[in-house]
């Protein structure tokens, strides 16, 4: 009996968490003004602070509904005007958990807007199902070090 509980525990360790494992590679893709390139240094701070951004979160629209208030067809035009502006998208090959302030997430991407000069303007992940979830109520100051982390590259150019 116990042979058959030590395989079962050993598969979940090998889980990506964000905060058990520390921060799983994400493949990062900064867009901004038509452009689409990063030096890996930027890119490793993108995607930890990225991920800061979205363990800070306090709601989103797959666990706090009846808060947000926000309809699946007005989460996706948000949703479509952010990727078809200035953003940053992590990708995870396969499915991360990520605890935020207001419960875990499980996820494939994070999705953060870019069209403010001064902060990160919008949050979304895209769980585990393939759906767009918007996140709300997250760091300013995050929101802040992201965005000027993300204009590094272009000023390096």
């Amino acid at each position: 009996m116990r042979l058959q509980v030590i395989p079962a525990f050993v598969l979940l360790l090998g889980v990506p968490t964000c905060a058990v494992a520390g921060e799983p590679a994400g493949t990062v893709s900064l867009r901004q003004h038509g452009r689409s390139n990063a030096t890996k240094a930027v890119e490793d701070t993108l995607r930890k602070l990225g991920v800061e951004l979205l363990k800070s979160s306090n709601f989103n629209t797959a666990a706090h509904r009846g808060i947000l208030k926000q309809s699946v067809p007005a989460i996706q035009d948000r949703y479509r005007r952010v990727v078809a502006g200035d953003c940053l998208v992590i990708t995870y090959d396969s499915p991360v958990k990520v605890r935020t302030v207001g419960g875990e997430v499980a996820l494939f991407e994070i999705v953060i807007g870019l069209a403010h000069p001064d902060y990160a303007d919008a949050l979304f992940t895209i769980d585990d199902d393939g759906r767009v979830v918007a996140h709300e109520k997250y760091s300013g100051r995050t929101a802040m070090e992201l965005r000027k982390a993300a204009d590094a590259p272009a000023t390096a150019r």
